[in-house]
């Protein structure tokens, strides 16, 4: 593309940019759908100014879904979740950014309440990332556990 077409393409580029018809970047966060439910992204922050996040979910319908995370207060992540189909991949870290934990839960939505617990096999690690215990669950129970 020659200078003289990139000159005639350029200003209309930022026009149009400006007329705010299009703005790509611009995204829509903590909104609620028609029917009052959560939908989108979700962004609670621990400061006023908006800077250090807190939580980052998303929502379809009012449910969680995809991967959502929560942080501590110095912005280190805190807690990793992935949501499949029924059940959620969990991970939890020391503030140092190190795994603490890792697991499966489950999300039970019924009429009267949500209900999560922990199901399946857990891994505990120190700060050094040494596995130190094992323990499974079933709905929410413990029914085993090995320490290292």
């Amino acid at each position: 593309m020659g200078l003289s077409k990139l000159s005639l393409l350029l200003p209309i580029l930022i026009l149009t940019c400006l007329n705010g018809y299009s703005q790509p970047f611009k995204r829509s966060i903590n909104k609620y759908s028609e029917t009052g439910q959560r939908q989108g992204l979700w962004i609670s922050y621990w400061d006023e100014e908006n800077k250090i996040p807190m939580s980052k979910a998303r929502y379809e319908d009012g449910r969680v879904k995809g991967v959502n995370k929560g942080y501590y207060q110095n912005g280190n992540i805190q807690v990793k979740k992935r949501y499949l189909k029924n059940r959620i991949r969990v991970k939890y870290y020391y503030e140092n950014r190190k795994l603490e934990q890792k697991g499966w839960a489950v999300l039970e939505y019924n009429p009267e309440d949500i209900h999560y617990y922990w199901h399946g096999c857990w891994k505990f690690y120190d700060t050094n990332r040494k596995l130190v215990s094992k323990a499974c669950y079933e709905n929410g129970v413990e029914i085993l556990s090995e320490f290292f």
